[in-house]
């Protein structure tokens, strides 16, 4: 496996952590694997698959196709519980 393709599997393994401690509600694991896929992400070089074969190309689309699909799971959590946190924070906002 190449590096480029070794960080892409390493993003995908922090996503689904990611998608993991949401639905369990565990926000800070989520904020600190967020965090460090995020800093992984922007280490990764703009040429990331150029040194890529066919076949790893295929495997680095589907690696990547699966980070978003965890994305798309984490993100309906995240937006209840801002909500839940909005529906708290009104009802703890004093009566002018």
């Amino acid at each position: 496996m190449t590096s480029s393709l070794s960080a892409l599997e390493q993003l995908l393994a922090l996503s689904e952590e990611m998608l993991s401690a949401a639905a369990a509600g565990d926000w800070e694991t989520l904020t600190e694997r967020e965090a460090a896929r995020r800093a992984l992400a922007h280490s990764l070089p703009a040429t990331l698959t150029s040194d890529l074969s066919r076949a790893s190309e295929e495997r680095a689309r589907l690696v990547i196709e699966a980070c978003l699909r965890c994305d798309l799971r984490v993100r309906p959590l995240v937006e209840a519980r801002l909500n839940e946190l909005r529906v708290v924070l009104r009802a703890e906002r004093p009566a002018a």
